[in-house]
């Protein structure tokens, strides 16, 4: 199993040091950490991407030469010094965010301060934070090495960036070097948790960019030189993104929020995903029960080739249990789907082992088994072109059918 950069960045601060960061921002914990859920893989995938790329790549290394954190030093006493060391490690970690972010950087950041409810500025104070930290921990690990260990150690990090990047983050980044990570992007599991990100790593990011400005003063030129070079990687593609920008930012919006007559209140959904869809069907007295309308899940993810839930898919499959739970007259059936590549039965199989095994979930969260139903169909009904990456992406799917409301 490969590193987890990302798990690699926690370290455990106190609640005073939390409560210093997030008056220092004027944003709430909650914001915050939900803001830095998105930031951290987008900055990761953006370094893959360019590790991707020979001339990114090196780029990536003469940067990571110019830092020095091998140790955060003492984070207690970064408050202490005042906004002039602030606003000057600022400027200094704007320049790593326009190397990874390039012309992206706008539309980014626009996404998740909507996402996350933050103004732009903090938003964009939070990217400055954490691109030195997450430098320093990708340098840390290669120290001694060469390129090829950059290189192996970032494009280990896909499945890591995919559980944790916000939905519509891939498709504005570009990430069309990263192959699947697209293919199952989301948005990062903030319920219950979102402070948590922002307890550990909001004070740990301040004290890597301090670190960072000082370390830099005596190289800035390396730096300087490295950030140029990775800015000219990024205008090639300036034109195409302008327009995926404008797109993913339209597709984040503002998230679906329903407070269930239960009392729950849905997490993260989408506009356009399963949990509006679901609803609006049973609601609306003029849309009847048919075998022909479907909905898709949009944030369930399986191990590659198996029917086993990642653990980021629990967020959705609750959503989904308290509809039912909201609406007790309502019955579903789920069916899987798979694309055309392999053996049929392998794919019919699999498909069924699916199906059942989210069935199977949403019992487990208080949903009487009667009224679940569960069925395999492979490679049947596909709804995208199978001779395209992108039609077999939307192949491989588990949707719902309302048989009774």
């Amino acid at each position: 199993m490969s590193l987890n950069l990302l798990d690699l960045v926690k370290s455990q601060v106190t609640d005073s040091l939390v409560k210093q960061a997030t008056s220092y921002l004027g944003e709430s914990e909650s914001s915050i950490g939900k803001a830095l859920g998105g930031i951290m893989p987008a900055l990761l995938g953006s370094a893959v991407e360019k590790a991707s790329k020979p001339t990114g790549a090196q780029g990536l290394m003469d940067m990571i030469g110019g830092l020095d954190l091998d140790s955060l030093g003492n984070i207690a006493g970064l408050f202490g010094g005042g906004d002039e060391k602030v606003n000057g490690l600022l400027n200094s970690g704007g320049g790593l965010v326009d190397s990874l972010l390039g012309s992206k950087s706008s539309g980014v950041i626009d996404m998740i301060s909507k996402f996350a409810g933050l103004k732009n500025d903090s938003t964009s104070t939070l990217f400055k934070m954490a691109a030195p930290l997450l430098m320093g921990v990708i340098g840390r690990q290669i120290k001694g090495k060469g390129l090829s260990a950059l290189t192996d150690l970032l494009m280990g990090q896909k499945s890591n960036i995919a559980n944790a990047l916000p939905a519509g983050m891939g498709s504005l980044l570009n990430f069309s070097s990263l192959g699947d990570l697209t293919k199952n992007i989301q948005t990062p599991n903030v319920s219950g948790g979102g402070n948590n990100w922002m307890k550990w790593l909001l004070p740990l990011l301040l004290a890597a960019a301090v670190l960072y400005y000082f370390s830099t003063k005596g190289c800035g030129n390396k730096v300087v030189e490295s950030t140029t070079e990775m800015v000219e990687d990024a205008g090639d593609m300036a034109k195409e993104v302008m327009d995926t920008t404008v797109a993913g930012v339209k597709e984040i919006g503002n998230f679906f929020t329903k407070k269930l007559s239960t009392g729950f209140e849905l997490v993260n959904a989408a506009p356009e995903g399963i949990e509006s869809q679901l609803i609006t069907f049973i609601e609306d007295n003029n849309k009847v029960v048919d075998k022909t309308t479907w909905f898709n899940f949009d944030r369930l993810l399986f191990d590659t080739g198996s029917a086993n839930l990642q653990p980021s898919s629990k967020e959705q499959l609750v959503n989904i249990a308290e509809i039912l739970k909201a609406y007790p007259n309502v019955k579903i059936k789920m069916g899987g789907y798979t694309d055309n590549v392999g053996n049929p039965k392998s794919n019919l199989k699999l498909s069924t082992d699916r199906a059942f095994n989210v069935m199977n979930e949403l019992v487990g969260l208080g949903i009487d088994k009667t009224r679940l139903g569960a069925e395999g169909y492979g490679q049947e009904f596909p709804i995208g072109d199978n001779n395209t990456e992108e039609g077999r992406q939307q192949n491989r799917r588990i949707s719902v059918r309302v048989t009774a409301k």
